[in-house]
């Protein structure tokens, strides 16, 4: 006689095709490979090889994808620096910009996607900026400019992690150095000075902004609140 075939369990499966982490996973490599203006729901439930209906039993549409993958990357972020007292701002500042440009470096297709979607509802992000906040209001930061700073901060972070994606020859002038020799000579400098160091010119230029932008700040948000409050 045949064996009698083992009878299937009604219900769902007990082990689940999909998990939240495998979808924020994938939804990284979709916007790696069909950019913002790709990135949808169906095209997401293609690349897991499932109907759009599973995705919704994890979140509730695209706005929650593109919030749970905030989420991802505000959890490689280190603002541990902001909390503790004796750890001097400028320090704070920048290992969490560090932090910051590698996490966005690690996703450069997720970009556009984060920079332009509201914060709304992502706690992680939330807790982030509170940090800084408390931080930047008890070194004196005027509470009208706060906000304001850590998006300056932020453009030039974002922007500096797009730049270390850049070959390092990327401001070579090649070439059309012989029309522009004071240009060719700083460049070369700049890479000279880079190298000496053990870093990429990239870097450097990352540190000198953020320096800048530091020691900058603070006196010209206290000079535009004095002028709105007079």
């Amino acid at each position: 006689m045949s064996p009698t075939p083992a009878k299937r369990t009604a219900g769902r499966p007990r082990t689940p095709v999909l998990s939240a982490e495998q979808i924020v996973d994938a939804a990284f490599a979709l916007a790696k490979s069909a950019g913002p203006d790709g990135f949808t729901m169906a095209a997401l439930a293609r690349s897991l090889s499932v109907h759009p209906p599973a995705l919704y039993h994890y979140f509730r549409g695209k706005a929650d994808v593109v919030r749970a993958m905030r989420g991802r990357v505000a959890e490689m972020l280190d603002v541990t620096g902001f909390d503790d007292p004796a750890t001097r701002l400028g320090d704070a500042v920048l290992r969490w910009a560090h932090s910051y440009r590698t996490a966005f470096a690690a996703h450069p297709a997720g970009i556009a996607l984060l920079a332009t979607t509201a914060i709304d509802g992502q706690e992680r992000s939330v807790l982030n900026y509170e940090s800084i906040t408390r931080r930047l209001l008890a070194e004196g930061w005027p509470a009208s400019g706060v906000v304001d700073a850590i998006v300056a901060l932020e453009s030039f972070i974002i922007g500096s992690a797009l730049d270390a994606l850049a070959p390092a020859d990327i401001m070579s002038p090649g070439s059309a150095a012989g029309v522009a020799p004071e240009f060719s000579r700083a460049e070369a400098r700049r890479s000279a000075r880079a190298a000496a160091r053990g870093i990429r010119v990239t870097d450097r230029s990352f540190e000198l902004g953020l320096l800048a932008l530091l020691a900058g700040l603070p006196a010209s948000l206290a000079a535009a609140d004095e002028a709105e409050r007079s």
